[in-house]
């Protein structure tokens, strides 16, 4: 089973092209992301404007949480492939707390926990805490919703479920996990590296298990300073796992060849030993193919179709239009009603076999060309800009 995590930083685009490179959303996530389980982080979507082709993808259901308050905002999806349909799914749920920012926690669209059986997968985006320039107004926010987060982990081990946790929680751990020119306590306070020191001596930073001494290993860069061409950056995006589950665990890597103007992070994909096949169960109530707007469209897709034309004379039209061009009837007006997205321009076929989402992460060498070390000053503005640019979120 191969679960793919990736701070996209605005799905509908992102999934737009990838159709229109690979044919289709759907074509895209089995084929290219080859992936059972595809976890995104910073959709950006709102609700009412979700679309049936996003939100249905053929093959997939989907597990939303949305921002309730700020429009184009935080976000997380879950996508999980039909036959290992979870046994339940939970969005904008941090347990029974009593903190006064729980209500807060719930109205950004930053968790989609989903039970698999043998584990519970967490899709998490935790917040930011704001520009250093401002005095980092939410960090207080920031440190409670990471307090709530391993409250959760622990309370789930704790009744003897295992976990595991994927997605963006906007803190590097150590220092080579940040740009080797940088120091990581001017980067993040005490409080967030001790939370980190707690968060990862339960909890297994599957990464560093099977990379212990990779070194410029980020996930995230500043592209406006074309960060990214010299591997200036952070590790923030992240996999974990409870010792409980770590035998289940067959590898984790980061993969940076990703399209450029899609994201400024890198995606994290776990791969786990085969998985014990759940009984057939109903779908979890939040499921995409569940949401009222979608059921309602479908229905009305179908009286349209009912009443527009005799079923005897459509029937006959259709065999003989094959029969006048000699071939099987096309599948997209099927693909088009299921959701799949579909372009009318050509389609840029890509070779699967230069596909960078199924090769491992290759340790990034270090620059040592003038032409490519940093001097201090440019160093410590590229270190001031990637602040400020992830200080966004």
């Amino acid at each position: 089973m191969r679960i793919f995590s990736w701070n996209v930083n605005g799905l509908y685009t992102t999934l737009k092209d990838a159709a229109y490179r690979h044919s289709s959303v759907s074509n895209y996530f089995s084929n290219i992301l080859n992936a059972e389980i595809i976890c995104f982080q910073e959709a950006k979507i709102q609700e009412e404007k979700l679309e049936k082709w996003l939100a249905c993808v053929p093959g997939y259901e989907s597990f939303w949480a949305f921002s309730k308050g700020k429009k184009g905002y935080s976000g997380v999806v879950t996508y999980v492939k039909e036959e290992l349909l979870p046994l339940d799914a939970k969005a904008n749920w941090m347990g029974d707390f009593d903190d006064p920012l729980l209500e807060d926690f719930c109205n950004e669209g930053r968790i989609v926990e989903t039970d698999h059986g043998s584990f519970i997968l967490i899709n998490v985006y935790a917040p930011n805490a704001g520009e250093n320039e401002q005095g980092r107004p939410r960090l207080s926010f920031k440190l409670s919703f990471l307090k709530a987060l391993k409250q959760k982990l622990d309370e789930l081990v704790q009744i003897g479920r295992n976990i595991v946790v994927v997605g963006d929680l906007n803190v590097a751990h150590k220092d080579k996990d940040v740009y080797r020119k940088w120091n990581i306590r001017d980067i993040y306070t005490a409080e967030e590296i001790n939370f980190m020191d707690a968060l990862l001596t339960e909890y297994v930073d599957l990464f560093r298990y099977f990379h212990p001494n990779e070194e410029d290993a980020f996930s995230v860069w500043d592209q406006k300073k074309e960060a990214r061409i010299h591997n200036e950056g952070l590790r923030i995006d992240y996999a974990l796992c409870d010792q409980g589950f770590l035998s289940q665990v067959a590898s984790t890597d980061i993969i940076k060849m990703v399209p450029k103007v899609w994201s400024d992070h890198a995606a994290v994909v776990t791969t786990l030993i085969e998985q014990p096949v759940l009984p057939p169960h109903p779908k979890p109530a939040i499921s995409s193919s569940n949401m009222r707007k979608f059921i309602e469209e479908t229905k009305q897709k179908r009286l349209t179709s009912l009443f527009s034309q005799s079923p005897l004379k459509s029937a006959k039209h259709r065999e003989t239009m094959n029969e006048k061009d000699g071939q099987e009837p096309s599948d997209t007006a099927t693909k088009e009603s299921e959701g799949e997205f579909m372009t009318s321009k050509k389609r840029q076929q890509v070779d699967e076999s230069e596909n960078p989402f199924q090769a491992p992460v290759s340790k990034a060498k270090k620059h040592t060309s003038s032409s490519t070390i940093a001097g201090p000053a440019l160093v410590k503005d590229r270190q001031r800009s990637l602040l400020s640019y992830l200080q966004k979120g």
